[in-house]
């Protein structure tokens, strides 16, 4: 039996005949699934080999490349730069490793999160060059490299490989990758000072840009989610705005950032840099201060996370001065380090320390004087909410290098304040929430370096507080309204976690600050402070309603708002068939998915939602013994970027069983324009004369082409359901 014969003649009894069939037999299977891609869904086990292309990608760029220069150099048949046998050795890893990385990349390509218009490009542009290269192996004994046809297809082959990884990266990092580095220089030639930066401008920003944007951006949009602009950000993605104040770990941002490294929802992915703790912790206090993109750094309260985290990167900032004591001994600051006080340097190759106290329980004034080892280098000393009484400033005041000292929440009463006079170099002081007195307060002026001295929450009065803030010396941040910051008191917290509620379920809403006024609605208005409800008492809803609710109270901004919706679920269905089964892509838990109680998030992948495309939603909901019913609802899911649209028309058909139907209700719900929201759960209810029904049939048609205006313009549109409700 004669062996296979290449189009060059040579046989394929060897290796290399081997990996030639092999890629060949690649190319043609991912010609074929190109040609079906719209029916192609990538199995589970499949998944992995997509995530690989950006192990593999590499390998073809490089060895591709390789043979292509060196074709471009070798000038006669003659020339000694030839090596024949090792040419082809190279050009066929580079074929191979090409297909390789071609047929992960088509798989990777079916994940959610690219542009559009990217992800073609580089797809294609990839499968080209993969079939271009196992075309040039087979022919390559008519394509001598000293002739012209060779050299053309290399510098072709150069092209396509440079525009193909470059826009490879852009999809991978971003756009402006290549230029970050000196765009980030010229940010750190231009550093704002403290008086004109903006929290958000001048440092959160920054860590966006350099930790996140790369997957949330144009090209690449992980979840939906971009970060380019203020807009885009505050929009959020699939799971909602990236922050939300009245849950406890405050919204999936920080849920994802805190995830353990390993984790495959832990923000930035595995191999990226993660975000530092000090990073975390402006983040986190950014947010809970009301995630504003207009707060400056000088409104910021010196205690603060965002305050010290500008201490750190902002120009003239303290860790910018030049300190003319020396670095105290390691071992002394490890001895005097313990579980209560934590001594730590304010930045690398720094002097300089600060000191922080926890445990009010376990506080001594000797906990202080034993840091004296260290007065020499200590110029920050937090000791808020410790019992720190007046006596106590006299041990302070000998910390001679202190620049910074926060006494918030202490026991001082303010009469040995003046001994504070002896520390000549600080500059923030803070007093909130003592029993200090004006008079105490206004000798602070004889220190020369002091700037700003903090006194919310104190016993002064509004006529004191106008007073202070007439010193041109010394800034005072009293926390009376005259203050140039903003006080917004943080939104309500609706206690109930579930959105579905049953016949005795009432809604119960909080607030974390005394004397707050919360005010609601149920009808999906906004809450003002005069017309809306009050809430005084856990209060009951009797049909589907979206909640909001805003806190009020006297010297602070209202709240934003908070809302939720909630679904009245009277009767519980016994059981349910799908007429039509959902997509192979979404098939949720089956039927069962529309009656479980387990309301979805809005993100596509969380595994709740019944997905159809390209057959109606049909489907029967039992009851065992009849029930009186007067209305239905649909719990579905809009996602305009995902081709999730609302249904073309909706059917409810009721009786008593399968046999026994009759049309009660049809909706032709209103289509999404260029200008809605992207994602959104969406709720349609059914009303009908009350009667006895055991048996409902539903029934949903999938939009057949998108308009115009959306990216898939002419194709047919999702429909996602997760849960039907009756009452």
């Amino acid at each position: 039996m004669e062996s296979a014969s290449r189009p060059d003649g040579r046989s394929f009894s060897d290796w290399k005949g081997w990996v030639y069939n092999f890629a060949f037999f690649l190319n043609g299977l991912l010609i074929f699934l190109l040609l079906f891609e719209d029916r192609f869904v990538v199995p589970v086990w499949m998944q992995s080999l997509g995530r690989m292309h950006p192990l593999v990608l590499h390998f073809p760029l490089v060895v591709l490349m390789l043979y292509s220069i060196w074709i471009l150099i070798v000038e006669k048949e003659e020339s000694t730069k030839w090596n024949e046998n090792l040419a082809d050795t190279l050009l066929l890893i580079g074929t191979l490793t090409s297909v390789v990385a071609a047929f992960s990349g088509f798989v990777l390509s079916h994940e959610e999160g690219y542009e559009a218009d990217a992800l073609f490009w580089h797809k294609w542009l990839g499968i080209v060059i993969s079939v271009c290269s196992i075309i040039w192996y087979s022919f390559k004994k008519y394509l001598p490299p000293w002739k012209l046809p060779a050299k053309l297809i290399s510098v072709s082959l150069l092209i396509m490989l440079l525009i193909g990884g470059h826009l490879g990266g852009n999809l991978t990092h971003g756009e402006d990758f290549l230029t970050a580095p000196m765009q980030l220089a010229s940010v750190e030639n231009d550093k704002v000072t403290f008086e004109e930066a903006n929290v958000y401008t001048d440092l959160v920003e920054p860590i966006l840009e350099q930790k996140c944007i790369s997957c949330h951006n144009a090209q690449k949009s992980k979840g939906d989610l971009q970060m380019q602009t203020k807009e885009l950000f505050a929009k959020g993605g699939k799971e909602g705005t990236p922050w939300d104040t009245t849950k406890a770990d405050l919204g999936v941002l920080l849920t994802r950032v805190h995830l353990p490294l390993d984790d495959k929802k832990h923000m930035p992915p595995r191999g990226k840099t993660p975000l530092t703790d000090e990073e975390i912790a402006l983040l986190e206090a950014w947010i809970k201060g009301g995630s504003r993109f207009d707060l400056m750094v000088k409104s910021v309260d010196a205690q603060s996370p965002m305050y010290s985290y500008a201490q750190n990167v902002l120009a003239g900032s303290e860790t910018e001065e030049k300190y003319e004591f020396s670095a105290a001994s390691g071992d002394k600051i490890k001895e005097l380090n313990s579980t209560y006080r934590l001594i730590k340097s304010v930045a690398a190759e720094s002097p300089a320390l600060a000191v922080n106290f926890y445990n009010r329980a376990n506080f001594k004034s000797e906990d202080i004087s034993a840091l004296a080892p260290l007065k020499g280098q200590i110029i920050a000393m937090d000791l808020s909410k410790m019992p720190v009484k007046d006596e106590d400033l006299k041990t302070i005041s000998q910390f001679v290098e202190l620049r910074k000292l926060i006494l918030n929440f202490t026991d001082i009463t303010g009469s040995t304040l003046p001994e504070l006079k002896k520390l000549t170099k600080l500059k923030n002081l803070s007093l909130s929430g003592t029993k200090v007195k004006l008079a105490q307060i206004q000798a602070l002026s004889q220190i020369p370096s002091l700037k700003n001295v903090f006194v919310w929450n104190t016993e002064l009065t509004p006529d004191e507080m106008i007073t202070l803030k007439k010193s041109a010396k010394i800034r005072y941040e009293t926390g009376f309204r005259g203050d140039t910051l903003v006080l917004n008191l943080n939104p309500p917290i609706i206690e109930n976690e579930s959105q579905i509620l049953s016949a005795n379920t009432d809604i119960r809403l909080k607030h974390q600050i005394p004397g707050t006024v919360l005010r609601y609605t149920i009808d999906g208005s906004e809450p003002d402070s005069t017309t809306s409800l009050v809430y005084s008492k856990p209060f009951p809803v009797t049909k589907n309603a979206k909640i909001k609710a805003r806190a009020f109270k006297k010297g602070w901004y209202g709240s934003k708002t908070v809302e939720k919706f909630f679904f009245k679920s009277t009767f519980h269905a016994d059981s349910a068939r799908l007429i039509t089964k959902a997509d192979l892509k979404f098939p949720a838990q089956g039927a069962k998915t529309l009656y479980d109680g387990v309301k979805s998030d809005q993100s596509t992948s969380s595994g709740k939602w019944l997905g159809y495309r390209d057959l109606d939603f049909q489907t029967y909901l039992y009851f065992n013994k009849a029930v009186k019913a007067q209305s239905i609802t649909l719990s579905m899911l809009r996602n305009v970027g995902g081709y999730i649209f609302p249904p073309a028309r909706i059917e409810v058909w009721g009786g008593a069983n399968e046999k026994q139907m009759k049309l009660l209700k049809v909706l032709t719900p209103e289509m999404p324009v260029k200008e809605t929201s992207n994602s959104e759960n969406l709720v349609f209810d059914f009303d009908f004369d009350m009667q006895e029904i055991g048996c409902f049939k539903i029934i949903a048609k999938p939009l057949s082409k998108l308009p115009p205006w959306h990216p898939g313009k002419g194709e047919k549109a999702w429909v996602f359901i997760d849960e039907v409700f009756v009452n």
